[in-house]
């Protein structure tokens, strides 16, 4: 039998506005790995559009350690 991986290969942004996906799609970038967005979805249900992240394998975002919260501001506030 197959086993199921334990930790997650990616994070999810979630914004409920357009806008600020758009924002955060363009900016966001891990500050512990070379993690980035690599696609984005529509829920079909909801109609919430949710925004993958791929982190390097390690990365203390995806074991838990360091929260995503941080980055996510960043990507939100950065006027680049």
């Amino acid at each position: 039998m197959p086993t199921r991986p334990t930790r997650p290969a990616r994070t999810d942004i979630v914004a409920g506005r357009l806008e600020d996906l758009v924002v955060m799609l363009t900016n966001y970038r891990c500050g512990h790995c070379t993690g980035h967005v690599e696609g984005i979805t529509t829920n079909d249900t909801t109609g919430a559009m949710h925004a993958r992240v791929e982190h390097d394998t390690g990365c203390p975002v995806l074991t838990g350690s360091v929260s995503p919260i941080p980055d996510t501001f960043r990507a939100l506030t950065d006027q680049q």
